[in-house]
């Protein structure tokens, strides 16, 4: 007989049960066979024990002493056996004592490119940390690759693409793709213990029986105004408690979308003093910028996150504008202007066009917000219109209420201007171009009423064939300019056109689809030219120079600066030049110029 099974067959006698000795027996045998069945199962409540006991037909008073003890004693038998289920304080709790820390984060952009950061982080007894250093393999236009050290008194920055160091920089492991806080599973895991009590985030926990395999914590956030549903997963030793692995995931109605994987690796491996400084790492000719004492961010103040987002992103932008870089560079991590003026490569912004909205970063783990903007911009005598969707601002690593933007996401597309149409002074003399300047748009036409295309047949809109048959056809005289053009029974007019810059949008004219006009201007030239027309067009474009069919494209596209490459001769005098531009649906427009000979 077990020693517990004596000890509780004593206590029973000594209450001078009159029940059967045989009957004790079989109560305690039961106890322990259901106690035996339960060991590889995680820690439960007594009813299934007390199911066992009670399906003995006890009647007597004394039976429920029995019960009493007997449970008592076999549930603290029970407790002291079975292992503890895994709880999320188990890692918080394990933390304590990591004191080095290698972290690799591998970045998945939705159209398949890779960033991977590598952090080494050393800390104190007490967790705080006491020297790190990052490399980013690539990044954004102002920072790309780069490698940071900081030990809290010496920082060090290289940036090899741009060969340029920064001694003295306040807070460079800001220049992290991420926050810091990220760095540290212990605080990921209070943060996560706080979202699933405030309901925020749904936590499920397993934890196999092979000691061998990790204990997965998955975690699944619901969908946002902005985003679709999230999934962290945590894997985690079982010996040590420890995060091993984090992946994250965007949830949709396909597959999950692995977006972001970080590896924990090297716990309390000292990590060699040398990986802190980079002395022995940076060419002799790198450039080196003293930024100790430099200031970054914008104050929050009272401004809300919302608030912040739009004023940090308006004063960099402006800064830019009108060529403060150091301001700008402020704004931006806090880099050196140099850095600054350097990412917008010589594309000058000439003002902001809009605000988008703001909101916050759809990555649980983040503090980041995100807005958005659009810029004109001027680059090399062209315009475009830059729409930088994605500003992504936060609070200043080590100074909450500063904010910096960290990072942008944007792309560019040729900018059109704002058309003027006027009916007054309509001839050839008011588009008269004496030579034409080199890589110069265009800007001023004769434009002839749009002409609609006409539905053939029983259909809503005009078939590709009707379009076709449409481009195919010359609908005016190219050759000899008519004040006043008669199509079918129906007279169109010319109208001068004169567009600011870039790009002309026929939309501002006539917003109708399937619809065809031309334009036309007369160049005078002092001497016969060969040169290089670009023609961009949305969508069909048809080029005539002096009556002559030089360049036909039927073709569906938006405007884009040079869409087409036209080589013509120029003759000695004035030219007449002649576009056709056909809309097969949404907005259109064109744009012309002279490259080269």
């Amino acid at each position: 007989m077990r020693p517990t099974e004596k000890n509780i067959e004593n206590l029973i006698q000594n209450l001078n049960d009159p029940t059967r000795p045989e009957l004790d027996r079989k109560i305690l045998e039961d106890c322990f066979a259901e106690l035996d069945n339960q060991k590889s199962s995680p820690p439960v409540s007594s009813p299934n024990i007390w199911s066992v006991i009670m399906h003995n037909k006890i009647t007597k008073p004394i039976a429920a002493a029995i019960i009493i003890i007997a449970g008592f004693f076999v549930l603290t038998l029970f407790n002291n056996t079975i292992p503890k289920a895994y709880a999320l304080t188990d890692t918080i709790e394990a933390y304590k004592s990591i004191q080095w820390l290698h972290v690799s984060l591998t970045k998945i952009f939705s159209w398949g490119e890779e960033r991977t950061t590598e952090v080494w982080v050393e800390c104190d007894k007490q967790g705080n940390t006491t020297r790190i250093r990052g490399q980013v393999s690539t990044g954004g236009s102002l920072v790309g690759p780069i490698t940071i050290t900081n030990n809290f008194q010496d920082e060090d920055v290289w940036l090899p693409q741009h060969n340029l160091r920064f001694l003295g920089y306040s807070n460079p492991e800001s220049l992290l793709p991420y926050d810091a806080s990220e760095l540290d599973p212990k605080l990921l895991f209070e943060t996560l213990t706080e979202q699933e009590k405030r309901g925020q985030a749904i936590v499920n926990i397993n934890e196999p029986l092979e000691k061998s395999e990790p204990i997965t914590v998955t975690v699944t956030y619901p969908a946002g105004s902005k985003s679709e549903s999230r999934k962290k997963v945590f894997y985690i030793d079982q010996a040590t408690k420890l995060v091993t692995r984090i992946d994250k995931y965007e949830l949709n109605d396909q597959e999950p979308r692995l977006y972001q994987t970080r590896e924990f690796s090297d716990y309390n491996q000292p990590i060699n003093p040398m990986m802190f400084t980079l002395d022995d790492e940076i060419p002799e000719n790198a450039q080196t910028v003293d930024m100790t004492g430099m200031e970054e961010g914008l104050a929050r103040g009272n401004m809300t996150k919302e608030e912040i987002t739009i004023e940090v992103t308006r004063q960099f932008f402006e800064a830019v504008i009108t060529g403060d870089y150091d301001r700008a560079g402020k704004l931006y991590l806090g880099v050196p202007g140099i850095l600054v003026e350097k990412g917008f490569m010589d594309a000058q912004i000439l003002k902001i066009l809009s605000f988008g909205p703001v909101y916050p970063d759809p990555d649980p783990d983040s503090n980041t917000m995100i807005c958005s903007c659009k810029l004109l911009a001027e680059f090399d005598g062209d315009y475009y219109e830059a729409d930088i969707y994605e500003v992504f601002v936060r609070p200043a690593s080590g100074q909450p209420d500063k904010w910096v933007i960290c990072g942008t996401s944007s792309s560019y597309a040729p900018a059109s201007g704002s058309v003027i149409l006027s009916h007054d002074g309509v001839n050839l003399d008011a588009v008269t171009y004496h030579g034409l300047v080199p890589r110069e748009l265009m800007q001023k036409w004769l434009l002839l009423d749009a002409i609609r295309i006409e539905v053939r047949g029983d259909t809503l809109f005009p078939s590709e064939e009707t379009q076709k048959i449409e481009f195919d056809t010359n609908q005016i005289d190219v050759s000899q300019f008519e004040p006043r053009v008669t199509i079918g029974q129906k007279d169109y007019h010319w109208s001068l056109l004169e567009n600011d810059y870039g790009t002309i949008n026929l939309s501002n004219v006539d917003e109708n689809w399937y619809l065809i006009t031309y334009a036309w201007a007369q160049i005078d030239m002092p001497e016969e030219k060969q040169a290089v027309l670009g023609i961009g067009s949305d969508d069909g474009v048809k080029v005539w120079l002096n009556g002559e069919l030089v360049h036909e494209n039927w073709t569906s596209r938006g405007v884009g600066i040079d869409n087409d490459r036209v080589p013509v001769t120029f003759k000695k005098g004035m030219n007449q030049l002649v576009l056709k531009i056909q809309n097969g649906g949404g907005p259109w427009g064109f744009c012309c110029r002279m490259l080269e000979e």
